[in-house]
Parts: C-alpha cells; structure tokens; sequence
C-alpha cells in the first residue's frame, strides 16, 4: 500500500476484537493502514490483517505499551482493542519477525 508506515510494534500483544473474541500471545503492527496480528505455532502464522476505518488513527510510536496502556482503534465490524500480552515474549519466534513494513516511507 502506497504510503503505508509502521506505527506500533507490539509483542507480546493481545487483541480484542470486535465480535468479543480474544485472540491472545500474538505480535501485533499496527501500520497507517492496518492491524496485523502473527501466532507463533508450529508455523507462524498470520491471524488478523484488518484495514483501519480511519488511517493513520494510531500515532507513531517506537515505545512497547505498559500493562495499563491499551490501542483503540475502528476496523471492519466495529472496535479493536490491542493491550500488551503476559511475559516477554524472550524465546518467542515472533521476538525474531520483521515488521511488513518499515517505520518510514
């Protein structure tokens, strides 16, 4: 997507989707365009890939969220909520994905 930036970078990460489910133990980017969501299984695989209502709704930001942080933002079907997951994520094959896109243009 032309334009499109990272915006958030979270992992361990939690999301909370619009129909009440709780996908959980991902690593999230939240880019100007999307939220993708990864699971670590015996592949990684991509779970959510979501375009914003709202582009460019979620600022730029290098920092992780603290445990009292959350990210709101509107996709299809309703609200998202990202909070940060349990644990570091350290041993994690998520810790070792590059983000789909970078922090710049």
């Amino acid at each position: 997507m032309d334009g499109e930036v990272l915006c958030r970078d979270v992992h361990p990460a939690d999301i909370l989707m619009p129909d009440g489910s709780m996908l959980t133990g991902l690593r999230v980017f939240v880019t100007s365009h999307r939220l993708i969501g990864f699971r670590a299984g015996p592949e990684i695989e991509r779970v959510v890939d979501e375009p914003l209502a709202n582009p460019g709704c979620v600022p730029a930001c290098h920092d992780t969220l603290s445990s009292s942080e959350r990210l709101e933002m509107q996709i299809e079907g309703g609200h998202a909520w990202v909070n940060r997951g349990t644990g570091c994520g350290c041993g994690s094959p998520l810790k070792a994905l590059a983000p789909p896109v970078g922090w710049t243009g």
